[in-house]
């Protein structure tokens, strides 16, 4: 990495960093620090004078404080992730605010949170973190390159990041194609791990909107008060800690996409404010009074199911409707197993260029353990499990012994022979005693046995279970 860049390697130049305040005293201070440990550090006093330097110089680094004179340090990193990727950001803050870390990750894929005060250490650590810098020839176009990246060698779509040639993947990308072409809503579901951000990312890169912002925020990650300022935007004053205006992510993605995940962890209260949003089209800042219109496509994500969510009172029904116009559902990766060398590829290809480690190789015994894993985690835990393995391996080829026990020695579940010949009967007594212990309510057994309650009439129907729950006396008359 970069931790020797005091001791510059001759012929190299050193990292440049560009520091962004509007107070003089910390731009210097901070800057003189970064050429203490052999450094380049520019300075800018706005947004403005920043973005004309990224303009004109090769920066690796830009620090921006969390107040500027015009908008925030969030909002200018924001706008470098959308435009220079391939620089690495920093928010200079006051103190260590989980919930302001958590904005900046969200919506400006920060790569480091600087206090104020610093300490020295921190500002080795934020430049050994910077990423390893190409050639200087490369680095002269790297900012034009950025906005156009090229498949990696296990590219098998032209939605960058979605590797996947199985019939549920390309089925999938086929609605992504024809979902893009609209302007609807769209809700994906999916297991945690599947990828739902990339398939949102890549309903918009088809669309209409393509040039337009994508922003993601995660609905889990604020509490309430503060989900609502991300979404909306706040007023001065508004609340302890609003010391600017601040745009909203609607209003910042105006004519572009926004992606919200874990909707289902949304408050109730937040849930009619999104709902409101929808049918009017209309956004006001908290602590506002004025409202305005925005032009936003809006797709959501979840791993729950609404529907039980909606039964049992967690989820409005409205919304949920609102949201759903186009559901997409994203495949386990146990669904798809003909994708896993496809995606082992790809990931050891992405680990091999961030950590020059030479391995470019997946032995036989070690793709049939991928291949037999069940894979709880989805794609994300294959491709810890590339990371882990190229990290551990001392030789160009990735063994079994490379691979972490749960993936080398899968837990085999064999169920007696009695009990696969009686899954029906099994099926049906489980539903029975379910609705026994809620007293037949149909809501509440659906979610204690974790399907939606269509799919339980839908089972009852099957095995022959009629009557009226409610009527004790008559009871069930159970066919069959």
């Amino acid at each position: 990495m970069n931790a020797g860049w005091e001791d510059n390697v001759a012929g190299e130049a050193p990292p440049t960093i560009l520091v962004v305040s509007r107070e003089p005293v910390t731009r210097r201070a901070l800057a003189r620090d970064l050429a203490r440990i052999g450094t380049r550090a520019l300075e800018a006093a706005d947004a403005e004078e920043a973005l004309a330097v990224l303009r004109s110089e090769t920066i690796d680094g830009l620090v921006a404080d969390q107040l500027l004179e015009h908008g925030s340090g969030i909002d200018l990193l924001e706008r470098m992730r959308e435009e220079w990727s391939a620089t690495a950001r920093v928010l200079l803050c006051e103190g260590d605010d989980p919930h302001l870390a958590a904005q900046a990750v969200n919506r400006a894929g920060i790569s480091y949170l600087l206090p104020k005060p610093w300490e020295p250490q921190a500002i080795s650590d934020l430049v050994a973190r910077l990423p390893e810098r190409p050639p200087s020839e490369v680095r002269a176009v790297r900012s034009a390159a950025a906005s156009v990246p090229g498949p990696t060698p296990a590219q098998t779509s032209r939605y960058p990041g979605i590797v996947g040639e199985s019939k549920p993947m390309r089925e999938l990308l086929e609605l992504v194609g024809k979902v893009a072409d609209t302007d609807s809503t769209a809700l994906v579901t999916g297991e945690t791990g599947t990828g739902k951000e990339l398939i949102g990312r890549a309903i918009h890169d088809a669309s209409r909107r393509a040039g337009r912002v994508f922003s993601a925020v995660n609905s889990a990650a604020f509490p309430e008060t503060l989900l609502e300022s991300e979404l909306f935007g706040h007023r001065r004053g508004a609340f302890t800690g609003a010391a600017t205006n601040s745009k909203g992510l609607f209003e910042h993605a105006d004519k572009g996409t926004v992606f919200l995940d874990e909707v289902a962890e949304m408050p109730l209260s937040m849930q009619a404010k999104l709902l409101r949003f929808l049918q009017t089209g209309e956004i006001r800042p908290v602590g506002g009074e004025v409202t305005r219109y925005v032009d936003v496509r809006l797709v959501t994500a979840t791993n729950k199911d609404l529907e039980t969510e909606v039964a049992e009172g967690r989820f409005r029904e409205d919304l949920y409707y609102r949201l759903a116009v186009i559901p997409i559902h994203v495949p386990a990766l146990r669904e798809r197993k003909d994708d896993i060398p496809l995606l082992a590829d790809h990931f050891l290809t992405r680990m091999r260029e961030k950590t020059g480690n030479p391995v470019n190789e997946i032995a036989p015994a070690a793709m049939e353990a991928l291949m037999g894993h069940r894979w709880p985690g989805n794609v994300r835990e294959l491709e810890n499990v590339i990371e882990r393995a190229v990290a551990l391996c001392r030789s160009h080829v990735i063994e079994v012994g490379d691979l972490p026990q749960s993936v080398r020695e899968p837990r085999r579940e064999a169920a007696p022979e009695s009990a696969i010949q009686s899954l029906p009967g099994l099926e049906r007594k489980h539903i029975l005693e379910t609705l026994d212990r809620v007293g037949w309510n149909r809501k509440r057994a659906a979610a204690l046995l974790e399907i939606s309650t269509t799919t339980l009439w839908r089972r009852l129907k099957e095995f022959g279970i009629e009557g009226d729950p409610r009527t004790r006396e008559q009871h069930w008359t159970l066919n069959g």
